[in-house]
C-alpha cells in the first residue's frame, strides 16, 4: 500500500507542518520461491488436505467461513470442533502447531513475533462454492509487491499455481498466520510495552479489551462514525486488510507524549464505506485538545517488540530536541517521528503506512475528511460518554 516516496513526502509533510514555525490456474513455475520459514504453512495445508477427506469436517468449514462477516476462524477452534478426527496422524500434527502457536502468543519473553494460525476462505466472484474444486494455499514469503505466482494443493495433493493479482474461478481454502488473531496479540502487547515505557497510561490492558475507563462525571471522546480506504490493489492471498490505528498526543506540560494503538478489526476491504461507531480518541488523556491519529496496515512477519522499540526510541530522540517548542509544534513532531522512526523493513510487505490525520481537535467534527497521504478518509464526531 505503501510506495517510498509517499513515506518521504508524508514526512517531510509533517516535519515542515510543525518546524516552520519552528486469474485463474496456471501450470507454470512459482516464480518466488518458497522459504525455510514458510514450510510450517505447507505442513498444515498437506495435513489440512488430510482432514478434508472427511466429508463432514469440508462440509463444516467451508459451511462456517462462507457466512457474512466471517474473515477467518482459529484453526485451533476448527481441530476443538472435530475430535472425532483426532485419531488420525494430520489431526495430531495440526494440533501440535496450534498448542506450540498458542504457547508463544501467551509468552511474553518470546522474541516478538506472533504467528497464530487461521483459516479463510477465497470465493470466486460468482460467489459458487463447488467443494470438488476446493484448492489449500497460502501466502508465500517475501515482499507482496514482486509475487507473480501462488503456490497451491488440489483435495489430491497436485501442486498448482495460482495468479497472484487475479483471484481464481474456483474457491480456495487460505492458511494465515499473520490474520485477525494474531493482530489482536501483538496490539496487546505493544500497548503493554509502550506502558512500560512510559508512552502510555494504563486505559488499554489486555484484560480489558480495550475498555475506557472513565472519569468522574463522564468521558469527553472522539468517535469514529465513517472510514473509507482506497484500493490498494493488494494480492487477493494477502486476504483481509488488518488494520490498525496509532493515535498520539501531549499529555503533560513537559510536553511528553502519549500514543496508543487501537486495532480496527472490522476494516477487511479497501474501497468500502465502514461505520464501525468506534472511539479513537480519549481526551482526558492528553493535556491539551487536539491529537494525531494514523492508520497502518499490518501484512506479514511484523517483530511487534523491534516496531514499538523503533517508535519509542525514536519519538524520544525528537522530542528531546524539540520539546522546548510550543506544544503544538512538538505534537506534529510525534506524528512525524512514529513515521520515521520505523525500519525501511516494515514497510516492505509488513506493515504498511495507509494515511496520516494531523491536529485533530476536541469537540470539532470531521466530515468525509481526507488524511494527508489521501489514502483514507473519515468522518469524526465528538461523543461524550457519561456515568452510569
Amino acid at each position: 500500500m505503501k510506495k517510498t516516496f509517499l513515506l518521504f513526502t508524508v514526512s517531510i509533510f509533517a516535519f515542515l507542518l510543525f518546524s516552520c514555525s519552528s486469474e485463474s490456474l496456471e501450470e507454470t513455475s512459482p516464480e518466488i520461491a518458497i522459504e525455510d520459514s514458510s514450510l510450517d504453512k505447507q505442513k498444515m495445508a498437506l495435513a489440512l488436505i488430510d482432514l478434508l477427506a472427511d466429508p463432514t469436517f469440508k462440509s463444516n468449514v467451508v459451511q462456517t467461513l462462507t457466512q457474512d462477516h466471517t474473515p477467518g476462524i482459529k484453526l485451533a477452534s476448527l481441530l476443538e470442533a472435530h475430535t472425532a478426527l483426532a485419531d488420525q496422524e494430520a489431526y495430531t500434527s495440526l494440533a501440535a502447531m496450534t498448542t506450540q502457536a498458542d504457547i508463544q502468543a501467551k509468552n511474553a519473553t518470546h522474541d516478538g513475533t506472533i504467528a497464530i494460525p487461521e483459516v479463510w476462505l477465497q470465493l470466486p466472484a460468482n460467489q459458487t462454492k463447488n467443494d470438488a474444486d476446493l484448492l489449500v494455499a497460502f501466502a508465500p514469503e517475501g515482499d507482496e509487491k514482486e509475487w507473480t505466482s501462488i503456490q497451491a494443493f488440489t483435495l489430491d495433493k497436485q501442486v498448482v499455481y495460482l495468479d497472484a493479482r487475479t483471484a481464481p474461478e474456483v474457491p480456495v481454502l487460505v492458511i494465515e498466520t499473520n490474520g485477525y488473531e494474531t493482530l489482536k496479540a501483538e496490539i496487546a502487547y505493544m500497548n503493554q510495552e509502550l506502558q512500560a515505557a512510559g508512552l502510555q497510561n494504563d486505559r488499554f490492558t489486555a484484560a480489558s479489551d480495550f475498555a475506557p475507563i472513565a472519569k468522574a462525571g463522564g468521558l469527553e471522546t472522539t468517535k469514529l462514525d465513517k472510514i473509507r480506504l482506497n484500493n490498494d490493489e493488494e494480492p487477493w492471498i494477502a486476504g483481509a486488510a488488518e488494520i490498525y490505528a496509532i493515535t498520539s498526543g501531549i499529555k503533560n506540560a513537559g510536553n511528553e507524549p502519549e500514543i496508543k494503538i487501537i486495532p480496527m478489526y472490522y476494516l477487511d476491504d479497501e474501497d468500502e464505506d465502514y461505520y464501525p461507531n468506534q472511539i479513537l480518541l480519549f481526551w482526558d488523556d492528553y493535556k491539551y485538545q487536539a491529537a494525531n491519529i494514523q492508520l497502518f496496515e499490518k501484512d506479514n512477519d511484523t517483530n511487534y517488540k523491534a516496531l514499538v522499540a523503533a517508535i519509542t526510541n525514536g519519538v524520544f530522540q525528537i522530542i528531546g530536541v524539540f520539546s522546548a517548542q510550543p506544544w503544538v509544534n512538538v505534537l506534529g513532531q510525534v506524528a512525524a517521528a512514529i513515521i520515521e522512526a520505523m525500519p525501511d523493513e516494515f514497510f516492505v510487505n509488513r506493515d504498511d503506512y495507509v494515511d496520516s490525520f494531523y491536529t485533530i481537535e476536541k469537540n470539532k467534527s470531521y466530515t468525509d475528511y481526507y488524511g494527508a497521504a489521501r489514502n483514507a478518509r473519515i468522518t469524526l464526531t465528538p461523543f461524550f460518554i457519561a456515568e452510569n
